[in-house]
């Protein structure tokens, strides 16, 4: 599949994802079905970051540049998903931590976007001594999110 043909793909399922996002869940399977889903595609684009950054994979940087704008438009999707009442039981590695802590959690959600973002900008330096440090605060920001809501 061309890379023109990705893009288009993505473009359909991002636009797609993002009407879902301002949608109410109707019940809380689905609230995590969504959220699992973006956090999947959010682990995948991670992951290929990580492998470029600690030099398990070659710095293409188009890819990197590619990654990121990934990671950066998926950051903003998920979080009301993870504030669903309900949605802390059943099929879900999510503690209900943060429904009793939503102001902490959201805080943490909101660093996470803000470090998605300057990631995608700092991958369009192609620099990649100043992506490594950027990718160093947001994995950080993961750990941290992880850490305190996430039964792993």
């Amino acid at each position: 599949m061309g890379i023109s043909m990705k893009g288009m793909i993505l473009g359909i399922v991002l636009a797609t994802m993002a009407g879902i996002a301002f949608a109410e869940f109707d019940t809380p399977e689905d609230a995590i079905r969504y959220r699992t889903a973006v956090m999947t595609v959010i682990g995948e684009h991670f992951g290929r970051l990580a492998a470029v950054v600690t030099g398990q994979a070659p710095f293409n940087e188009n890819a990197v540049k590619h990654d990121t704008v990934v990671l950066r438009t998926m950051a903003e999707l998920p979080w009301d998903a993870f504030m669903v009442p309900g949605s802390e039981k059943g099929k879900t590695t999510l503690k209900a931590k943060a429904m009793k802590e939503k102001d902490k959690f959201m805080a943490i959600a909101k660093e996470f976007e803000q470090a998605s973002k300057k990631l995608a900008e700092t991958a369009g330096s192609g620099d990649l001594k100043a992506i490594r440090e950027q990718f160093g605060d947001i994995a950080n920001n993961c750990k941290s999110c992880h850490t305190t809501f996430r039964n792993l």
